[in-house]
């Protein structure tokens, strides 16, 4: 069956052509689509300083939300990583449990409200991103972004960042020309000139951003200098700040640097985060057995809502789902990447290894690598949990070395840039799982929202409309057919008797 959207095409490529694949670029420079294990395990982790991250992907990161953990690289990141990694630490994260639960109880009131007269379609990808931004919020930086129900300035920014930016994308290998215009006000004063419709509100967005930005780091450094006590604080950015005033100077970040942590954080928690709870969601309303099965699970081992749940015990992994499809960087020197799995070259040679010469784009196939048939078998692009709960083919136990950090699979990359929000991640999904389908920051592990949400609620698709999914800057659901750049999720939600009946 020939692709018909993104997704379909990197996963198809890798079956297609092998682990590594030669692309044809705009420019007619060098380019090569990896999705082999050991390739990969040499790319990110084992030669990680012979591959740096793609300059268009920082410097637009830099232009965004300024000099944050994605936008710098070399000394300046691996500053900002040792810095913001005890932020990140399990210990420091479980604290915030309690706040995953009570935004996740505030969707669960707000969907039981919009259904309670019989079941009713909801488009539920904007209510996911607007948890998922309180969630970031309240954990992230102490700050409240406002009700779930009333979306604010920002939240409203923040929404149509991505989709604008998907639309955009075709400009990207430019970015790096635009930090030669000059400071960032007079940048901003040329693409008002511009007749660019897209850009112009980009400017604008930008702008809401960064004086929000702004906004928090006054606060939080307010709060620092009127001695707030350090356990009343769980927050990362305040954790960040401490650390950062007890460093020596060398190492301190700057106002800036802490503000671009702030909107780094936002962009890299939000969007992320109500895509995999909504690829999961689709997932389970296209499987009603499997969403009865979580349910009964969920129900089994726990009684009741005021039970203190340890997410812990929620097996979430089963249904996650990757919605980064691909990272990519750029070969420093010529060196030489070894296969897993021979591919076969142009002149039919069955190859071992390719060399890859200084400057080529590498693209990190993230999707193409969780599909690999070499890898999981002739059924890895089918979705069943129920791998996860049995013993892994022969083809995954043997590969442990080349594995991510996740599982075996690349969703949160790996070696120096891999996901520093990883702990996060899991955390707040397992309280998104678990809640009402408990919303937490789902990246990786479903738990919270899902225990609550199937608690509560069952979710079954629309007989009149079709889900795709499609590749931008992150891959989103949309409606088949539609020409839409925004995410779109609507499903027949229908309220269950409460459980604790």
């Amino acid at each position: 069956m020939a692709p018909t959207t993104g997704r379909d095409w990197v996963i198809n490529s890798g079956k297609a052509y092998g682990g590594a694949v030669k692309l044809a670029t705009i420019f007619g420079g060098r380019s090569l689509l990896i999705n082999d294990p050991k390739a990969l395990h040499h790319v990110l982790v084992k030669d990680q300083d012979n591959f740096e991250e793609w300059e268009a992907w920082t410097a637009t990161n830099a232009l965004l939300y300024g000099p944050g953990l994605l936008s710098t690289a070399g000394h300046q990141h691996k500053k900002q990583r040792k810095m913001l990694a005890p932020a990140f630490s399990i210990k420091n994260l479980k604290g915030m449990t309690p706040m995953f639960v009570s935004i996740a109880r505030e969707l669960e009131t707000q969907f039981s409200s919009m259904v309670k007269n019989g079941p009713r379609e909801i488009d539920v990808t904007a209510w996911l991103s607007s948890v998922a931004l309180e969630a970031i919020g309240r954990g992230g930086m102490g700050v409240s972004f406002g009700k779930i129900t009333e979306p604010s300035p920002f939240t409203i920014a923040t929404k149509q960042l991505a989709a604008i930016l998907t639309a955009l994308l075709p400009m990207s290998a430019l970015t790096p020309f635009f930090k030669y215009f000059g400071p960032g006000q007079f940048r901003r004063y040329l693409i008002k000139l511009l007749p660019f419709s897209l850009l112009k509100r980009l400017e604008v967005i930008v702008k809401v951003l960064e004086d929000k930005g702004n906004e928090i780091l006054a606060k939080q450094k307010k709060d620092l200098d009127n001695e707030v006590e350090e356990s009343q604080v769980k927050d990362i950015i305040n954790i960040l700040l401490r650390a950062n005033r007890t460093s020596v100077e060398s190492e301190r970040m700057s106002d800036e640097e802490l503000t671009g942590q702030i909107l780094t954080l936002v962009f890299a928690a939000m969007d992320t985060t109500s895509a995999a709870i909504s690829r999961v969601l689709h997932q389970l309303a296209i499987h009603p057995d499997v969403q009865e099965k979580l349910r009964a699970e969920v129900t089994e081992a726990y009684h009741h809502q005021d039970e203190d749940i340890d997410f812990n015990n929620i097996a979430a992994l089963p249904y996650l789902n990757a919605v980064i499809k691909e990272t990519l960087r750029v070969t420093l020197k010529d060196t030489v990447l070894p296969l897993l799995h021979p591919i076969t070259g142009e002149d039919g040679t069955i190859m071992n290894e390719v060399l890859v010469e200084k400057g080529t784009d590498i693209f990190i196939n993230v999707v193409g690598a969780n599909h690999h048939p070499k890898t999981w078998g002739e059924d890895a692009s089918e979705w069943k949990p129920e791998r996860w709960l049995s013993e892994l083919p022969e083809s995954v136990t043997t590969i442990r070395e080349y594995s991510g950090v996740f599982a075996h699979q690349m969703t949160f990359l790996a070696g120096n840039r891999s996901c520093i929000g990883l702990n996060f991640a899991q955390l707040e999904m397992s309280k998104f799982f678990l809640v009402i389908c408990a919303i937490g920051i789902l990246i990786p592990a479903p738990g919270v929202v899902l225990a609550l949400f199937l608690q509560s609620f069952e979710f079954s698709l629309p007989k009149d409309k079709e889900i795709a999914w499609n590749l931008g800057l992150l891959m989103i659901p949309v409606l088949k057919g539609s020409n839409s750049l925004e995410s779109q999720l609507p499903l027949i939600i229908q309220k269950r008797e409460s459980w604790k009946a």
